[in-house]
């Protein structure tokens, strides 16, 4: 059979205009079973663009303008030598671009990393002993996750699938869906789907740009979808500039938030020994807003609002706002910390803690709580030792920062929530934190990888993937526990669902300050619960040995390894959904594993690598292993 680019530079136009006509057809037939939304609106006609062919060629006319997207030279359009040229090796073509996530292969800190970073950095030597090189390597038939911002025709992209050219991954986005409706005279899209990786063809047509899919796309290729990225940029327009930010923004996102056994373990040991104090088990909505501070800059032209309102409100300090805060004369109500390191106790000390009342993630070291003349505990989300108690209350959303943990209970327990200081990102010409603060005097800078996002007021707000990971917890948080309202005081990030004001836009009630902390006091109770370790160690050990299986049966090219990486993916996934105090305590090192043996695969040299996976299995499971043991000695001391 013909191919379509041969077809196009050597058929006759009736044979052309007859094999168009077919395709469009069967893409009609194929969408009307799997879409009828874009079914009907592919039946309708032509508003500003459409197919023209006469014996100059193919191209596309603006039907308002009469103009033609691609120029006429010597005669011929230049439509079909254009996408020739992009199908030509896309990896290596300049007309594409290949993104990394910044990331590159690089060896981790065994101190910091003893289990996960040894065996990371073996399979790195492993690399080098069998003739690893610097540049990345992928078969022309394969191409990793890709993302299409507008694709004028698709040819390319036709030619590139007779080829044979098989996609990991394929985000397509077409704003206007004349430019779609043309595409689908060239694109056998039903055949399209089929080379792309099972549920990973991604097809955004005029309006239909959604945030949560794009997250979805990112999330469930949380590994392969990290790193290589192809992209091509056809037209530039607002909507594919919005569709690009919002790619860039959940590719960095993507990249943060994976923890390790390393950081879970520390936070298992740390649990345990916390498990005395009394914890939030019965959650209820207080009659007072709370309003949570952070050590945003922003913080410093909102300290007289606090001072004004302290009577009205409960005030909650997260992390390094309390220097800040008792600097200027303002004592809070409970201070909040999430952090595992040793050092928290001196930075307390420092600001310094006093009689504030600490509530504290269960995570935190012991050290630093003891030093609380009241000190409750909470179980914070997404760490895996939040999880080893039955039946008790789990603060979701409560990450990254120790701000997103306050913003979580404000919105838990608050009749509604302020926030002050928390700006998610770097505000133009300030520092990142308040004046005074523990971090001293720090200059203005904007990191280089950082990418501006809507700003709360009017000044211009940049933000960078955790940043960005932090707002959108945020927002959840908001969406999540419903307090009656969310207001932003502060000049950093907009956060989704809360209300942009200014100090002086409301007036807060006078309320029952002293009972409401009271009440507030109550929602803390001891558990009286016990826990097995041995028994915990067992369901790790079960689990890991379902992720060892997964990883020994034998496989020999990169497009193999991709999915297998995203079955295992998968099953981190179900498992930290399912059975998150295992699943979580073990996804991000099975991730950062994971993670560079598909580096290691890329930077070598051959698309056969079934020795190289082999040996680097060996060091996962290795490592997978001593992650059980850790537990199980834990159980022994």
């Amino acid at each position: 059979m013909q191919s379509l680019s041969s077809l196009l530079q050597n058929g006759s136009t009736q044979e052309i205009e007859q094999e168009i006509s077919t395709r469009l057809a069967k893409n009609l037939s194929f969408f009307s079973t799997q879409n009828q939304k874009l079914y009907q609106a592919l039946l309708t006609p032509p508003k500003t663009y459409n197919l023209f062919f006469d014996e100059r060629g193919l191209n596309i006319i603006n039907l308002e303008e009469k103009s033609f997207v691609y120029p006429y030279i010597e005669g011929k359009s230049c439509m079909l030598s254009v996408h020739l040229d992009l199908a030509d090796l896309p990896l290596n073509n300049p007309k594409w671009s290949v993104q990394n996530n910044s990331l590159y292969l690089r060896k981790m800190e065994i101190d910091t990393f003893p289990i996960t970073g040894e065996a990371c950095n073996s399979m790195i030597d492993e690399l080098e002993r069998m003739g690893g090189v610097a540049e990345f390597h992928l078969s022309s038939d394969f191409l990793p996750s890709t993302t299409l911002f507008g694709c004028l025709g698709g040819l390319f992209l036709e030619f590139l699938r007779e080829r044979g050219v098989s996609f990991h991954s394929l985000l397509l986005f077409e704003e206007e869906i004349d430019f779609f409706r043309i595409s689908c005279y060239f694109v056998d899209y039903e055949a399209l789907f089929s080379q792309v990786s099972p549920l990973s063809c991604y097809l955004f047509v005029q309006n239909l740009i959604s945030k949560d899919i794009i997250r979805h796309y990112f999330e469930t290729h949380k590994i392969t979808n990290n790193f290589l990225r192809l992209e091509l940029s056809l037209y530039d327009s607002p909507k594919i500039a919005s569709a690009k930010a919002l790619v860039y923004e959940c590719y960095a996102q993507n990249s943060r938030g994976w923890g390790s056994f390393e950081d879970e373990s520390k936070g298992l040991v740390n649990t345990l020994q916390n498990l005395h104090y009394k914890i939030l088990q019965n959650p209820h909505r207080l009659d007072i807003p709370i309003c949570v501070v952070g050590n945003g800059a922003s913080l410093d032209h909102l300290l007289p609002f606090i001072k004004e309102n302290h009577h009205k409100m409960i005030i909650l300090s997260c992390g390094t706002a309390l220097k800040v805060l008792k600097a200027n004369g303002i004592s809070p109500d409970f201070q909040v910390e999430i952090e595992r390191i040793d050092y928290l106790k001196g930075v307390l000390e420092e600001a310094p803690l006093g009689d504030t009342p600490l509530i504290c993630g269960n995570m935190v070291n012991p050290s630093a709580i003891a030093l609380g003349r009241e000190a409750y505990v909470f179980m914070r989300g997404g760490s895996g030792s939040s999880y080893l108690l039955k039946d008790t209350f789990i603060l979701e959303l409560s990450a990254p920062f120790v701000g997103n943990a306050g913003v979580a209970l404000g919105c838990a327990l608050g009749s509604d929530v302020i926030l002050c200081g928390l700006d998610c990102g770097y505000i133009e010409g300030e520092s990142k934190h308040a004046k005074g603060s523990y971090y001293g005097v720090e200059g203005k800078e904007i990191p280089k990888d950082a990418f501006e996002v809507r700003g709360n007021q009017d000044k211009r707000v940049f933000s960078t993937s955790i940043y960005s990971l932090s707002a959108k917890m945020m927002a959840l948080a908001i969406s999540h526990y419903k307090p009656k309202s969310a207001i932003n005081l502060g000049d950093g990030a907009y956060i989704d669902g809360s209300i942009s004001a200014k100090v002086g836009d409301f007036e807060l009630k006078a309320k029952d300050k002293a009972r409401a902390i009271l009440e507030l006091k109550e929602c803390f109770a001891p558990q009286s619960q016990d826990f097995s370790l041995s028994s915990y160690t067992q369901e790790l050990r079960k689990f890991v040995q379902v992720i060892e299986s997964k990883l020994s049966t034998p496989l020999h090219s990169k497009k193999e390894l991709f999915e297998r990486i995203d079955e295992i993916n998968h099953l981190c996934f179900l498992q930290s959904s399912t059975n998150p105090r295992i699943g979580v305590m073990i996804e991000g090192s099975v991730y950062h594993l994971l993670q560079t043996l598909m580096m290691c695969s890329l930077h070598y040299p051959s698309n056969e690598i079934s020795e190289l996976y082999i040996r680097c299995v060996e060091l996962i499971a290795e490592a997978l292993d001593k992650c059980v043991m850790r537990c199980a000695l834990l159980g022994a001391k």
